[in-house]
């Protein structure tokens, strides 16, 4: 199946490239729109020629001299995997992209070592909300990736709202409302503003206290517009 691909600057000041022939150098350009997402196609020449030399009168022999050209210049290789061959761009990485999400349609050459995957990171431990005392000064609690992220912009906001500053132990509080599901801006943040505006009756705000329910009531609403929205 044919891709649409961009073809970096390099293409056209490449050593290997510019000592092959025109045509050559046209089969190669052509076979990056044919090849899998990892620069793989089956060595079909009589395939190829239709794919990139529809309406030219190359036979399949030019078509087999012109790839060998190519392996001669290390800008193809050529491998067999259960007695089909494959063509393989060598440097492929150096041309395109390749994504985490790519997926092979052709086997990869067993003669090349097999990539081992880096171990994934664990995830940060949620720290639990601790009792903070006035009078004894704490550390700040370890908190997960995404808070510490945005520990800045957080801060800000929470200084708008608590004058004062925030608590401590705020961020681990915030860690625990997203490990709840609550969305950091459209819940968590607008349920601490709330919870820390003055009462209409002249009461003092609810505070921190009442974040956990303000954010779940942001969360269930956020929640029934979206799906009030696929519904419609």
């Amino acid at each position: 199946m044919a891709r649409d691909r961009k073809i970096s600057s390099d293409f056209w000041t490449w050593e290997a490239v510019i000592d092959c022939a025109v045509m050559t150098r046209l089969l190669f350009l052509g076979l990056q729109n044919f090849a899998d997402s990892f620069g793989v196609q089956p060595l079909r020449p009589r395939t190829i020629r239709l794919q990139v030399f529809p309406g030219d009168p190359i036979d399949d022999d030019a078509m087999r001299a012109m790839i060998e050209e190519l392996v001669a210049r290390k800008l193809l290789s050529i491998y067999e995997v259960e007695g089909q061959e494959y063509l393989a761009v060598v440097d492929w990485h150096r041309l395109h992209r390749v994504g985490k999400r790519a997926r092979r349609r052709w086997p990869a050459d067993p003669a090349l070592p097999v990539p081992i995957p880096e171990p994934l990171a664990e995830p940060a431990p949620i720290a639990a909300p601790t009792e903070v005392c006035p009078e004894t000064p704490a550390q700040a609690p370890d908190v997960s990736p995404l808070v510490a992220k945005w520990r800045k912009s957080v801060g800000r906001a929470l200084r708008h709202f608590l004058p004062g500053g925030p608590p401590v132990d705020t961020e681990a509080w915030i860690d625990r409302w997203i490990a709840d599901g609550c969305d950091l801006r459209c819940d968590v943040l607008p349920a601490i503003s709330l919870a820390c505006r003055p009462q209409g009756d002249g009461e003092p705000p609810p505070g921190l206290a009442a974040v956990g329910a303000y954010a779940e009531a942001n969360r269930l609403r956020r929640l029934a517009v979206a799906h009030a929205s696929l519904a419609a």
